[in-house]
């Protein structure tokens, strides 16, 4: 498979598409805290926003990710700028993290709200936090790559 010089329209799409469904249900998420405690009371939370859309939101988040994986397979990935080994190295292990924490977030999500696996819950949790961190490693790995090493990184991206 030859390496194209930047990412397909449907990569980019769905790149944006995760990012803007894990903001949504990062923001929402302390909602269905609240949502949670009162199932807990035994009060209806039915109509809740954030008891009716985060799961579901989790839902899409699963399937893009998925799907972006497939993509990543099919299509592939624009050659890297140069850049030391280690760097190379580090990119690689960042988003195959980033992937590997948002397939499990979802799925821990999944089985907390709609299995009830009490567990699941604890381990969302600490999966929001780490996919978070990566986020912030992703994008400012990016930044750097752009304007300290101008490397015309984001082109990929256009």
């Amino acid at each position: 498979m030859s390496q194209p010089d930047r990412f397909s329209r449907p990569q980019m799409i769905l790149h944006w598409v995760v990012a803007v469904l894990f903001l949504f249900n990062y923001f929402v998420s302390d909602g269905l805290g609240r949502a949670a405690g009162m199932y807990a009371r035994g009060e209806d939370y039915s109509q809740y926003f954030a008891a009716i859309v985060h799961p579901w939101v989790g839902v899409a988040l699963l399937a893009a990710v998925l799907a972006r994986i497939v993509l990543r397979f099919t299509v592939g990935a624009p050659a890297e700028p140069e850049m030391p080994a280690w760097m190379s190295w580090a990119a690689k292990l960042t988003h195959g993290a980033i992937y590997a924490s948002l397939l499990v977030l979802c799925a821990s999500g999944i089985a907390r709200w709609f299995f009830g696996v009490r567990d699941a819950g604890d381990v969302h949790e600490v999966m929001v936090n780490l996919t978070v961190t990566l986020i912030v490693v992703h994008i400012g790995a990016a930044l750097y790559h752009q304007f300290i090493l101008k490397d015309n990184l984001l082109a990929r991206m256009r």
